[in-house]
């Protein structure tokens, strides 16, 4: 019984003995990665070819976890570590005529999360694969893509394009598909 009193009083000795938190700003370059402005209106055409209109209804530049945000969530065991705390800009578009959502959240050095109705979570960094691409009968310069198959089946889980001057321009999950109208 003395023993595990003697760790417990070890461990929150040393959880209470963490130094100071250092914030990684924001720069102004990687706030500039997401292309859409409070208000903005992004048209995009469904796999029905239907119109889906939505607008930036949340453009915020906030403080993050950045440990916990870049484990999905999970918390890190950093006993003595000081917390890594960052800015991030989120931005969220919304339809009025369509069920889902679309957020992007950009971190320093260009980390993207994109999220599509708590549905999907992909996390990337921009600058790592940049090709040109036509989609939808224009050329774009500069677009990440990312594509995931299941391991198993080999059945496409979904296809993401994105550009830092005009933001998503294809995406694909299953049936569902969102393709950019400029």
């Amino acid at each position: 019984m003395k023993k595990i009193i003697v760790i417990c009083m070890v461990l929150l000795a040393i959880s209470s003995c963490k130094k100071g938190n250092d914030y990684v700003p924001l720069s102004e370059e990687d706030a500039a990665a997401i292309p859409y402005q409070m208000g903005q209106t992004v048209k995009f055409l469904n796999q029905d070819n239907d119109t889906v209109v939505c607008q930036v209804t949340w453009d915020q530049t906030h403080l993050s976890d950045y440990n916990t945000d870049h484990n999905y969530g999970t918390e890190t065991l950093d006993f003595g570590s000081p917390g890594v705390y960052c800015y991030t800009r989120t931005v969220e578009l919304t339809s009025e005529t369509y069920p889902s959502f679309i957020s992007f959240t950009i971190y320093p050095e260009k980390g993207m999360y994109f999220n599509w109705n708590n549905e999907l979570v992909i996390s990337c960094d921009l600058p790592s694969s940049y090709e040109n691409v036509t989609i939808n009968g224009i050329d774009y310069e500069l677009v990440h893509h990312e594509k995931l198959y299941n391991q198993y089946t080999g059945e496409k889980l979904y296809d993401w394009y994105y550009n830092e001057e005009y933001g998503l321009l294809y995406f694909e999950k299953g049936d569902f598909s969102l393709t950019r109208i400029l």
